[in-house]
C-alpha cells in the first residue's frame, strides 16, 4: 500500500471517536458514570467461602518476591530458559471489584530454570492506569464492562490499557499485551515495566501508529518476524508487519466491515488469515462484554490478505461461529488452506467470565472443541469436529505457518469451573494423547519447549492450580508422552492467580 495513502487512511481512523477496538468504542469519550452495585465484591467474597475453587479469581494486591521452589523429580539437563505467563491479577480497589475477567490489572510470573534450581517472582504491569489508580487507593477509570461513578474521562485506549493478556520476546525486552492499545515493554530478567511501545518509531511511519490497537496474539514465522492486527471500531483493522527486534517494516488499514469481538488471528507462509466471527456488539446491557451476542444467522468470515503487501486478496463464508483461539494455518501448492480453531456453538464462554466475577459457577456454558477447516481455491471449503473439548491451542514455533501435524491443547473432563486436563491431538491421524489432572486441579495453558526443531521434540510446560491445598505448581511433561505425567514438578508455597497465556524464552 502507498505510505501516503496508507496514513491518510490511519489518519481518518485515529481521528474517529472508534478509533479504537470494539471493546473500547466508548472510551473515546467521557465513560457514563452509572455507579456498579457495591454487592459485586460481597457476591464474590461469599461464594468464595462456599467454593473454594473461586480462589484463582481472587483479587491480588502485592508483588510475589523472588522466590526459589520445590522440586519433584528431576530437572532434565537441556531445559534453560524461563517461562513468562500473564494474566489479570488486580481485581478490586476499595468497595469495588470489576464485573469482567478481563478487566483486570495485568501481572506477569517468570519461572527461570537453571543449574538445577528454579525461581518464580510476580509483579504488576506498571502501566500508567495501574500506577495511577495504586498511588489513588481507589479505580478511577471504567472498564468496558465496569461503570465507575466519578470515573476520570479516557481519552485514548492507553489510557486504560491493562496489558493482562500475552506477554512475547521482542529484542532484548519483553512486550506484555493487551487488545486495543500499544504493548508495554518490560524487562525479562527484573519484571520491572518501562514505556509504552511506539509502533511507527524510527520507520517512515513516524507517530502515525502511536497508541494503535495491537492485538494480544502476534504470530511469529519461523524467520522471525512478527505479524499482527488491530481491531478498530469502524469496522477496519490495521496491519502490521514487524522485524525480530520490533522495527515496523509495513503496516496497512483493510475494511474487515466488523464491529464485533476479534482475539486471535493466523498467519501461513504467505497469507494472513482475519477469521471473524459470528458476533456483534449489539445485544442488551451497557458493558461491551454483556452487549456482545452471538448472531446465530451471521456466517464466519475469513479474509486472506496477501503477508507481502498487507492487502486483501480473497474471502470466505463458513458457518455461524465463535472461537477465541486459533492453533495454526497453512497451505498446500494448489492455494488451499488450513487452518483450526477451538470453535464454541454460541458466545456463552464470555458472558461465563463476567458470572465467575461475581462468584456465580452454576450457569451452563457450551464448550469449545477443536474443528479443521480446509479453504479451497474454488471458494468452498471443508470442516472436520474432533471429538473432544479444546482450549488455548499450541503447535511448535518453527512450524508456525506452515504444515503441523500436532496440537497441544487444555481439555475439560469433569471440571466446570477451568481447565482440567492437557491433550495432544495428531490431527493426521486422529490420536489422542492426553492426561488428566484430577478434579482438584484447575489447568492452564501449555506450552511447548525444546531446543530441535523437530515436531514432537522437547517437553510440554505449564501451570495448575492445586484447590485443596491453594497451591500453584508448574508441571514439565514430555512432549511425545502426556499420558504418564509430569515428569517433574514444582511447587510454589502459595498460589498465584489463574491467567491467560505465555511463552518460554531459551537460554
Amino acid at each position: 500500500m502507498n505510505r501516503r495513502h496508507f496514513i491518510k487512511n490511519l489518519s481518518m481512523v485515529a481521528g474517529s471517536s472508534l478509533a479504537m477496538a470494539p471493546g473500547m468504542q466508548a472510551l473515546a469519550k467521557i465513560i457514563d458514570p452509572v455507579p456498579m452495585p457495591l454487592s459485586t465484591k460481597a457476591q464474590f467474597a461469599r461464594a468464595l467461602q462456599d467454593n473454594p475453587a473461586l480462589i484463582g479469581f481472587a483479587n491480588v494486591t502485592e508483588n510475589f518476591a523472588l522466590k526459589a521452589l520445590t522440586i519433584e523429580g528431576k530437572m532434565p539437563g537441556d531445559l534453560k530458559g524461563t517461562l513468562y505467563r500473564i494474566g489479570p491479577a488486580g481485581h478490586e480497589r476499595g468497595n469495588l471489584r470489576y464485573r469482567h475477567l478481563f478487566e483486570g490489572d495485568g501481572m506477569l510470573h517468570s519461572f527461570n530454570f537453571g543449574n538445577g534450581k528454579l525461581f518464580h517472582q510476580g509483579k504488576f504491569i506498571n502501566t500508567p492506569k495501574f500506577a495511577r489508580e495504586q498511588q489513588a487507593g481507589k479505580f478511577l477509570y471504567s472498564g468496558p464492562d465496569t461503570k465507575i461513578a466519578g470515573a476520570l474521562a479516557v481519552h485514548h485506549a492507553d489510557s486504560i490499557n491493562s496489558s493482562n493478556t500475552n506477554v512475547i520476546s521482542v529484542g532484548d525486552k519483553l512486550w506484555t499485551l493487551w487488545e486495543a492499545g500499544s504493548p508495554m515493554q518490560v524487562n525479562p530478567q527484573t519484571l520491572n515495566s518501562s514505556d509504552w511501545v511506539n509502533l511507527g518509531q524510527n520507520s517512515p511511519f513516524g507517530q502515525s501508529l502511536k497508541g494503535m490497537p495491537f492485538s494480544a496474539h502476534p504470530k511469529i514465522d519461523p524467520g522471525g518476524d512478527i505479524f499482527n492486527f488491530g481491531l478498530n471500531g469502524n469496522g477496519q483493522a490495521v496491519l502490521y508487519h514487524l522485524s525480530a527486534n520490533g522495527q515496523m517494516k509495513n503496516a496497512a488499514v483493510v475494511d474487515a466491515g466488523y464491529r464485533g469481538m476479534l482475539h486471535d488471528f493466523l498467519i501461513t507462509h504467505k497469507h494472513i488469515l482475519l477469521i471473524l466471527p459470528s458476533l456483534s456488539p449489539n445485544g442488551a446491557g451497557k458493558g461491551f462484554f454483556e452487549r456482545t451476542r452471538f448472531e446465530k444467522e451471521q456466517p464466519m468470515r475469513v479474509l486472506v490478505i496477501d503477508k507481502a503487501h498487507l492487502t486483501l486478496k480473497k474471502s470466505y463464508q463458513l458457518p455461524p461461529g465463535f472461537a477465541f483461539h486459533f492453533g495454526n494455518a497453512w497451505e498446500e501448492r494448489d492455494g488451499s488452506i488450513h487452518f483450526d480453531a477451538s470453535l464454541y456453538p454460541d458466545v456463552g464462554s464470555l458472558h461465563n467470565l463476567s458470572a465467575l466475577m461475581q462468584g456465580e459457577t452454576g450457569k451452563h456454558t457450551n464448550r469449545s472443541q477443536t474443528v479443521l477447516y480446509t479453504l479451497k481455491p474454488n471458494g468452498g471449503f471443508t470442516e472436520q469436529y474432533i471429538d473432544g473439548d479444546s482450549e488455548f491451542p499450541r503447535i511448535y514455533d518453527h512450524l508456525v505457518g506452515h504444515r503441523n501435524r500436532l496440537l497441544y491443547t487444555t481439555g475439560n473432563k469433569n471440571n466446570t469451573l477451568w481447565a482440567d486436563s492437557i491433550r495432544r491431538l495428531n490431527t493426521d491421524t486422529g490420536a489422542v494423547d492426553e492426561y488428566y489432572y484430577g478434579e482438584d486441579y484447575l489447568v492452564e495453558e501449555h506450552v511447548i519447549t525444546t531446543n530441535k526443531a523437530r515436531e514432537g521434540s522437547g517437553y510440554l510446560l505449564g501451570t495448575a492450580l492445586h484447590v485443596p491445598s491453594k497451591r500453584t505448581c508448574l508441571n514439565l511433561f514430555q512432549a511425545d508422552n502426556l499420558s504418564q505425567g509430569p515428569i517433574m514438578r514444582a511447587w510454589l508455597p502459595y498460589h498465584i492467580p489463574l491467567g491467560f497465556h505465555g511463552s518460554f524464552l531459551r537460554s
